[in-house]
């Protein structure tokens, strides 16, 4: 700040998209600093993102800021990402701030090196001291007992009993517990690099070569190695301890392995994760890690491309495809576009791998003037591991067993030869539906336009998209009929019958209700790697990254459910989601085995499957898309809007398309309609989608139509959201 800047422009965490003028305290202040600043009646937190010498706000108006917290949240670099990303997805600044730091930082200044800690039970602290201790000290009886059992973290503390820290506290000041910083316990594989097959190795010298912005699509069959080649580039582009990679996947569920493989590769390099699963304080101490340089590789699920790296030399996207790289909630944004654009600021090469890629990055890295240089993985990196063949096993009677014959004894022959098994199925729960025998009624979530879904295990009916649950009635709640039955399948109705089918079998159901913890995953792989694991009954969780040895088998039951889906975008998701899962079967020496249990073995998905044979699929694809003019032949975006009452909700959509006609005739508008889902949350919804022929008539449409509906009188009745490059409708 110079002295002629007397202004501080701050960005705020309000819905308004501009920045607000305040006067400088006594503090040094720089961009990018947190700052605590009165707005209304409330001091809230900003962030400083600039210096003026003039304002339009009367001097007498201005207020000072509060207080400026020492360290610099993001530099120069971050900051244009930011503000790119905040004109592009037409999300306030101050917001779009807000949505990507660390929610701990926000509540902590100051306190800028707080750790995830590990109190160890010490030599001292026995059951017979346990037992000296008087009744009335119940907390700490319970807390030391607890430590005498197991090590505890920081943020187990409280969990084990209330004001925690305080009672860890007095046990480490009586010097009965050791204090060490917590580093997550992970499985460690073989170290030794494999030599890389000729494919791998001219995939490798070829990013390697490069230091500035070029994008890398490496396309290769599952068991291709592609982490492989990531891992040999980490060695070629973070020699020293100075430079850092970031590492993006889509799923929690793909970190511990991929830690695990990096941390053993490179001891020596200091390695983070970025993930929900996470505490505050961890989260916080490894961005800080991060951010600071003292982190050589991250890495996180998607809001980790923000994370601030000042000595970033590459980004590599791990199955790109992935739908999870996309925030459908508040700024809603794409991980892997969002980090195209950030290698590009930053001037560095960015790998996108996956072996199916996203027809959009499919089209571009097609032709003579392709975005993206193309390389291609054909073979499997284990020497003599073949592609599992795929078969479709026709369902003869649709309301038949869950588990056809068939099934059940390629499941035999795998339980005889000792080898593993894989069933799939995208859905959790007992079955889809409860319904009444007697007069068809089913049992409707109250706040969504959905059914409940039968849990058997606990015993409750849920709703998956707003959260829901009830006891399961014993009666139906039309006619009064008793005799009410699950219809469809689940993960708990699958273990059931397998359970039926194999007593003594060991069979386990890995699905979001089974996973909730972090240390839940790394004993899955334990159990697998150890064959403690002969049937494994899984959701979309297990069908992408994981490598089981000793799994030769695996089952799709149930995907023609994506066949009957009114998104365009469903026959590349199935064909990709069942791709990722059969990749899962045969990935050592042993050939694996692929069924897929349908009612239409000749569907072109099954048969592009089949014959794996992605190109002339997803060719196919990008021919039925330019014909509708669908992405990547146009630039869409999608307005969301809901509110409690459907006249309300209807007359802001209508006034919506009104004034998007009035503004650019080089955009279609279609709409309002009401989507698949019309109640969601107890809030009526109407979509309106835009598309255009170029990105820059959709964005000149967008950036005042956005305006508009901001400041409309009808804004307060209603919630609405602008999603750009929607990818789910």
């Amino acid at each position: 700040m110079t002295p002629k800047e007397k202004f501080i422009q701050v960005a705020l965490d309000v819905p308004m998209d501009q920045l607000f003028d305040y006067l400088p305290n006594d503090q040094t202040l720089a961009i990018g600093q947190y700052v605590k600043v009165p707005f209304g009646s409330r001091q809230i937190v900003g962030i400083i993102c600039g210096f003026s010498t003039t304002t339009e706000v009367p001097i007498a108006k201005l207020r000072k800021i509060i207080l400026a917290d020492e360290e610099i949240i993001f530099d120069k670099p971050l900051f244009k990402l930011l503000n790119f990303v905040s004109r592009y997805y037409h999300y306030p600044l101050g917001q779009t701030i807000m949505s990507v730091v660390p929610s701990r930082i926000k509540r902590s200044q100051g306190q800028h090196r707080k750790v995830e800690q590990l109190f160890e039970a010490g030599n001292k602290l026995t059951s017979e001291w346990i037992e000296s201790l008087p009744k009335r000290q119940v907390r700490l009886k319970k807390l030391a007992s607890k430590l005498l059992l197991k090590s505890l973290r920081t943020s187990e503390l409280n969990t084990v009993v209330s004001n925690g820290r305080a009672c860890i506290q007095e046990l480490v000041t009586l010097g009965l517990v050791n204090i060490k910083k917590w580093e997550p316990e992970i499985i460690l594989q073989n170290s030794t690099p494999p030599k890389l097959n000729n494919e791998q190795q001219a995939a490798l010298s070829a990013v390697a070569k490069t230091r500035n912005n070029i994008a890398w699509l490496i396309h290769g069959i599952t068991g291709s190695g592609k982490t492989e080649i990531y891992l040999q580039l980490l060695a070629e582009f973070v020699p020293t301890q100075k430079e850092q990679v970031l590492i993006l996947v889509p799923e929690i569920n793909l970190t511990p392995q991929l830690e695990a493989r990096f941390k053993q590769r490179f001891p020596d390099k200091v390695l983070v994760t970025l993930h929900s699963h996470l505490t505050d304080i961890e989260r916080l101490d490894h961005w800080r890690r991060a951010k600071s340089g003292e982190a050589q590789i991250v890495i996180g699920t998607r809001l980790a491309v923000f994370t601030p790296m000042p000595h970033l030399t590459l980004i590599i996207i791990d199955e790109e495809h992935d739908g999870s790289f996309k925030q459908h909630e508040g700024l809603r944004y794409h991980a892997r576009d969002v980090a195209m654009m950030r290698a590009k600021y930053e001037n560095i090469p960015i790998v996108l791998g996956t072996a199916t890629p996203a027809l959009e990055t499919w089209f571009n890295a097609q032709g003579d003037n392709s975005k993206y240089h193309y390389l291609k993985l054909s073979s499997r990196a284990v020497k003599n591991a073949k592609l599992p063949i795929i078969h479709t096993i026709p369902m003869t009677d649709k309301y038949g067993p869950a588990i056809s014959s068939t099934i059940v004894k390629a499941i035999q022959s795998r339980l005889d030869r000792q080898e593993q098994s894989l069933i799939f199925i995208n859905r959790r729960g007992y079955s889809p539906v409860l319904v009444c025998s007697s007069c068809s009624w089913s049992a409707q979530c109250g706040r969504c336009s959905a059914r409940l879904v039968v849990h058997l295990k606990t015993k409750r009916l849920k709703c998956h998209h707003c959260g829901y649950d009830q006891k399961i009635p014993m009666q139906c709640l039309e006619c009064g009929n008793t005799d009410l039955h699950p219809v469809g399948l689940g993960t708990q109705k699958i273990e059931e019958s397998l359970n039926h089918f194999f007593p003594k079998s060991n069979i386990l159901r890995v699905d979001r209700d089974t996973t909730r913890t972090k240390e839940a995953l790394n004993q899955l792989y334990q159990k697998m790697n150890h064959r403690e694991i002969d049937i494994l009954v899984g959701t979309q969780m297990l069908a992408k990254g994981h490598d089981f040895p000793h799994l030769t088998l695996v089952v799709a039951i149930d995907a023609d459910n994506a066949l009957y889906s009114s998104d365009f975008r469903a026959p590349e998701r199935l064909f990709s989601q069942l791709m990722q899962v059969a990749g899962r079967a045969g990935r050592s020496e042993i050939k694996g085995e692929v069924l897929i249990q349908t009612a239409f073995p000749y569907h072109p998905v099954y048969e592009a499957l089949k014959a794996n044979n992605f190109e002339g699929f997803a060719d196919s694809l990008l021919e039925e898309r330019k014909q509708m003019q669908l992405s990547p032949f146009s630039f869409n975006a999608l307005l969301q809007v809901e509110a409690k009452s459907l006249h309300h909700a209807n007359e802001f959509s209508r006034m919506a398309v009104e004034k998007a006609n009035e503004i650019g005739s080089l955009v279609t508008v279609y709409g309002p309609v009401r989507p698949l889902m019309e109640r969601l949350k107890g809030f009526e919804r109407y979509q309106i989608f835009l598309q255009a022929k170029t990105r820059p008539a959709l964005h000149n449409l967008l950036s005042p139509w956005v305006m508009i509906l901001r400041n409309h009188p009808l804004a307060n009745r209603v919630k609405w959201s602008i999603d750009v490059d929607p990818i789910e409708f």
